[in-house]
């Protein structure tokens, strides 16, 4: 909240949902107290998920571009409103993700990958399956999908997709990307850019507790994206469930041994 009270943008409103069931009272009396401010907007939700916090979000705004951050995240700069605001001088962009960074702030991606990078980064396999690459640094325009973190998009244009998909409570950004595609015609598109840029932090838990889930929460968690967001919007792709669950398993596997990785990270840090 601090961060983004401090950015250097006139015309802006911060609409928080508050939905967690458990916190310490002081963060909350402190959460009270930044929302003192007039542009802060707080809300608080029994447990709603992602999906149905992201389209309460939207009912109380009223701003015509709407950008999304997570409670575990922080912009990277004073400027971070203001770049997305200024993407919208091209009429043709819906909506765009900004680039993901750590500590270190540089690209993480092997230099050979960098060709299949530019083609595949935010889009989807033949068999609907994610790639995301979101700490590119290089912009790749007309992408499938929006992120949850550091994307904005035009507020009209969420309205006519119909908003988030609430029969889900993860993976709401692919949802409201099969949603949206149909409206995307005549030139509007969905772009990745490198700016504006936002921190994912490893050091804390956010909201929804992801980092916190066991291989058969996670296994379960890419098994409803099969089930309740594939199938339900490309139901050609049912042939293809045995080669989907192989495909889940393997995700469970690789968000491990990332969550390895940034547990590394943090403790040598």
């Amino acid at each position: 909240m601090e961060v983004l009270l401090d950015q250097d943008f006139d015309s802006y409103e911060i609409i928080a949902i508050e939905q967690s069931i458990e916190y310490e009272a002081s963060d909350y009396a402190l959460l009270e107290k930044l929302a003192e401010d007039n542009k802060i907007k707080l809300f608080k939700y029994p447990p709603l998920g992602g999906p149905k916090a992201r389209n309460k979000g939207v009912e109380h705004a009223e701003g015509e571009i709407l950008i999304f951050v997570d409670d575990d995240d922080l912009p990277f700069s004073s400027e971070w409103i203001s770049k997305h605001e200024r993407a919208y001088q091209d009429e043709k962009l819906v909506g765009f993700t900004g680039r993901h960074i750590g500590r270190d702030k540089d690209c993480p991606y092997l230099s050979f990958m960098r060709w299949f990078i530019r083609k595949t980064c935010m889009s989807y396999s033949f068999l609907g399956t994610p790639y995301t690459f979101a700490q590119f640094d290089e912009d790749v325009s007309n992408v499938d999908w929006l992120h949850g973190t550091n994307s904005s998009i035009r507020r009209k244009w969420a309205l006519k997709a119909g908003l988030w998909d609430t029969s889900v409570k993860n993976q709401d950004e692919h949802s409201f990307a099969f949603k949206l595609k149909p409206y995307l015609k005549d030139g509007f598109r969905l772009d990745f850019r490198k700016e504006p840029a936002l921190i994912r932090r490893f050091d804390i838990e956010g909201g929804m507790g992801k980092r916190k889930f066991s291989a058969k929460r996670e296994f379960q968690n890419q098994h409803r994206y099969i089930k309740n967001i594939l199938f339900k919007y490309r139901p050609g792709l049912k042939f293809f469930y045995p080669v989907l669950l192989i495909w889940a398993c393997i995700k469970v596997g690789m968000q491990f041994t990332k969550r390895i990785f940034e547990n590394s990270f943090i403790k040598s840090a």
